[in-house]
């Protein structure tokens, strides 16, 4: 399988740049400061759906119902890792595939609110059929200090099938929350 060993690099780097928020920095007095009082790298995970119609003229329909874990470095960026259950249209009807993919997001606030316009560009690789790249951009809101609602409203999304891509527009939601 031609991509478990990427999977493997981009995980270990992920790992290796998280254990490197639990440090104690150094104050600059030359001791250290108290980490209770640090940032800390924020970790997220969400469960997800989404729905894909193909263009032009609904050529398909696949949905996409998965869970994802991301690394928040920022209140605004985060990397992330997801996989998703894919049931797509197949030659003589419904198949299921799997769907792992890799991506980074950035939230942009409005104003001082608990709404937010989230942009996630990701890429994967499906089993047998090859990769796909998806930019996302939809509203999100925070309905607890640790839990928010992610609607993604344009999401157009590029499979490769059988050596040739196919264009579909995706929409879909998910319920996000921090540990």
């Amino acid at each position: 399988m031609k991509l478990v060993p990427p999977c493997i690099g981009v995980l270990c780097a992920v790992l290796s740049l998280a254990s490197g928020a639990g440090a104690a920095p150094a104050d600059t007095k030359g001791g250290t400061v108290n980490p209770a009082s640090e940032d800390r790298l924020e970790k997220r995970v969400s469960g997800f759906g989404t729905v894909a119609l193909g263009m032009p003229g609904l050529d398909f329909v696949n949905e996409l119902v998965g869970a994802r874990f991301e690394l928040e470095y920022t209140p605004r960026f985060a990397f992330g890792l997801s996989l998703a259950y894919a049931n797509l249209k197949g030659k003589d009807g419904r198949v299921s595939n799997v769907l792992p993919e890799a991506s980074v997001a950035y939230r942009l606030p409005i104003g001082t609110s608990d709404f937010g316009v989230p942009f996630r560009f990701a890429g994967g690789y499906l089993a047998k059929n090859g990769p796909t790249l998806r930019l996302t951009s939809g509203v999100d809101f925070e309905v607890s200090d640790a839990a928010a609602i992610e609607l993604a409203l344009f999401e157009p999304m590029v499979w490769v099938a059988r050596d040739r891509p196919e264009l579909s527009l995706n929409f879909g939601a998910a319920v996000r929350a921090r540990f």
